[in-house]
């Protein structure tokens, strides 16, 4: 009995240990690309100035691009270790209170882009959650479900709640949405579809997943009623 208690728990470490293994090469391998971008137009840069030709703009523009990207992404990872070491407890939350804040703070980005952002959330739904935990998960959700809906469309964070008493959280977006292999790799982290573009970081719905789980809450992806994705997310009642 000693022995099977030993070797599962040797077993355990030994694949956290890989886990962060994996998870540190593939931090270096991202940042790795935009610091090698950020020196070649340093570069460009500096035989400017030694030549006595007026900086090149685009380097200028581009530089300062990479210095965000790579700020992106430090603030991402420094997200998910705090969120795996549960450096506090989670407390009683108003859902509706901290959905209706955090769709204010995005109403200016979601009017800028033409997208009407709303909640029905029901009133009076608690849930346990570690302060700040769930306004970055939903920071992170409505930042992407905005950018993802076009001019005209809607992003909508509705609730219900199941037989357990947790909390159903939803978020959708009127996008494009996932193909079924895309949402297979949706959480992983630095995973960004075909043609997303340069500006994130891969890092969002891992975040998402990592704060709710923290939380003993999970994160689950579907299509959306418009034919967009919606992001289900259950949290613990209380």
């Amino acid at each position: 009995m000693l022995a099977t208690s030993f070797n599962t728990t040797a077993a355990r470490l030994e694949s956290l240990v890989e886990s962060q293994r994996a998870f540190v090469a593939d931090a270096s391998h991202q940042l790795r690309t935009p610091l090698q971008a950020l020196r070649l137009r340093l570069e460009n840069l500096e035989h400017d100035v030694a030549d006595g030709i007026p900086a090149d703009s685009r380097d200028l523009e581009g530089s300062l691009a990479e210095v965000a990207r790579m700020s992106r992404l430090v603030d991402g990872l420094l997200i998910l270790a705090r969120a795996e070491q549960q450096l506090s407890a989670p407390i009683r939350t108003n859902v509706a209170e901290l959905v209706a804040g955090r769709i204010d703070a995005w109403s200016a980005f979601a009017d800028d882009q033409g997208v009407n952002i709303t909640s029905t959330v029901a009133l009076g739904l608690n849930a346990c959650i570690t302060s700040g935990n769930l306004e970055q998960a939903l920071d992170n959700l409505l930042s992407n479900a905005i950018e993802a809906s076009p001019s005209g469309g809607a992003v909508v964070v509705s609730s219900s709640t199941n037989a357990s008493g947790n909390v159903l959280l939803t978020v959708s977006d009127s996008g494009g949405g996932m193909t079924p292999e895309q949402i297979d790799r949706a959480f992983d982290r630095f995973w960004r579809p075909a043609g997303a573009g340069s500006g994130g970081s891969g890092l969002g719905l891992a975040i998402v997943r990592g704060l709710i789980e923290t939380d003993g809450g999970s994160v689950e992806l579907a299509p959306s009623a418009s034919g967009g994705l919606a992001v289900l997310m259950s949290l613990k009642s209380c």
